[in-house]
């Protein structure tokens, strides 16, 4: 799976758009599961009023990662390409530095402009490949070694020359002196790529390309993007909502101490540290859709990875625990409603069912609100859109009674992904 054509050469293209809808109501108690840049829970105002915020860069990551565990796969994200490659090649007996230069040397033999190494040893941007392209970099240079080693020779000969050149002159106050010292650094570093890439072994660009482009389950589901490498490129089938509480909220201020063990008075006394923390408590919708159209034309068309994918994600999504300050909070919740919905026209996000904050029950709560809130709000996109192009809907979780305009109640997770699998295997014939 290294190509977006099947055998035949051709671009794959379903018969037909589908998408599955994922949507989750979900109480989670005192916590702080998404962190600002202050170390404050994350927070976003939507109809006038502040709502907790989940990112949707947080979902996605952690399902990412559970749904890797569930497939037996791993991808990575990451600038240091170059330096797990030299890990590689170090186990197989190459010197680390001459490993790092040579895995270095195959990033500029793609000459994809704007990708280059850092002054960390790293890649400048964040590739995402499959672990197996690391063991990919290392075979390449192995069995190129020859010729990465001459490329190398002439690229450090050439830049060995270049700074024997005079240096430029300085300004004549200090700031302008600091300043070109700054251009003259990056004037360097951009010359040193340019060399790099000028002695970079032509025939391996191909090769590099191949690596760089190739993908996994997870890159399949998730999607990436390479600036100007368009072939390298997936469209991720996986989109994934910013997670909202369906009423309005206030960040909580706790004030703690740590008390120090050792001390038991005398000179001195109380605890080791105080401080305080911000947390939030609150009934959060949250929603994801997957393109099985994108998802299996990200396989090349091979349904049964692409139902694994599918399979793996939706649990993925309803049972990831989020653990951010985990060990100080514990909230490891379940949803209490999970509603699916396979659609054949679009994706349909259900939080306009809380644009008007939902309000506490007489009894207390905010659940029995935020669960009629989106059955009325789930009846009335019924009513604008028709059923036509709802293939199935059903919902589950730890609500005991049928919720109205959501389907049939199932018992629990196995049934919902069962009668989901079963409904998006059932839509393979042409659109009507």
């Amino acid at each position: 799976m290294t190509t977006a054509e099947n055998t035949e050469g051709t671009v794959f293209e379903p018969a037909r758009t589908v998408h599955v809808d994922v949507h989750l109501i979900q109480s989670f108690p005192y916590s702080n599961l998404n962190r600002d840049r202050q170390g404050a829970p994350k927070t976003a105002t939507y109809g006038a009023k502040v709502r907790g915020r989940l990112s949707s860069q947080l979902t996605r990551r952690h399902t990412r990662t559970d749904l890797e565990e569930a497939l037996g796969i791993r991808a990575l994200r990451t600038r240091q390409v170059p330096q797990q490659v030299a890990a590689v090649l170090a186990e197989r007996g190459w010197d680390y530095r001459q490993a790092l230069a040579a895995a270095q040397m195959l990033i500029y033999c793609a000459r994809v402009k704007g990708l280059g190494v850092a002054d960390t040893g790293g890649t400048n941007a964040l590739l995402f490949l499959p672990e197996a392209a690391l063991t990919d970099f290392a075979d390449l240079a192995d069995a190129e070694r020859e010729q990465l080693t001459a490329a190398l020779a002439k690229a450090d000969a050439e830049l060995a020359k270049a700074k024997k050149k005079p240096a430029k002159k300085t300004g004549d106050s200090d700031d302008d002196a600091a300043a070109q010292a700054e251009d003259g650094e990056e004037e360097a570093e951009s010359a040193a790529g340019k060399v790099m890439v000028k002695h970079a072994p032509k025939e391996l660009k191909d090769p590099v390309l191949a690596i760089l482009r190739s993908r996994n389950a997870a890159v399949a589901a998730y999607g990436r993007m390479l600036a100007n490498e368009a072939a390298s490129t997936v469209n991720g089938a996986v989109q994934v909502a910013h997670g909202l509480t369906t009423h309005q909220l206030s960040v909580q201020v706790d004030f703690f101490s740590a008390v120090d063990d050792v001390l038991t008075g005398g000179t001195e006394s109380g605890a080791g540290h105080i401080g305080d923390q911000r947390y939030t408590t609150g009934v959060y919708y949250r929603y994801a859709s997957l393109n099985w159209h994108e998802l299996l034309r990200n396989v090349d068309g091979d349904e049964a990875t692409a139902r694994e994918v599918l399979e793996a994600f939706i649990r993925s999504f309803i049972t990831t625990v989020l653990p951010a300050k985990g060990n100080n909070t514990a909230a490891f919740t379940l949803p209490h409603l999970v509603y699916t919905v396979v659609r054949t026209d679009r994706p349909v996000n259900l939080v306009g069912a809380y644009e008007t904050p939902v309000q506490a029950a007489a009894e207390g709560g905010f659940l029995p609100g935020s669960l009629a809130a989106l059955s009325k709000h789930a009846a009335a996109s019924d009513r604008f859109l028709g059923t036509k192009g709802r293939a199935f809907h059903a919902h589950a979780g730890l609500v005991e009674d049928t919720v109205p305009a959501l389907g049939e109640r199932l018992e629990g997770i196995d049934d919902l992904v069962d009668s989901i699998t079963r409904s998006v295997a059932g839509l393979r014939g042409p659109a009507k």
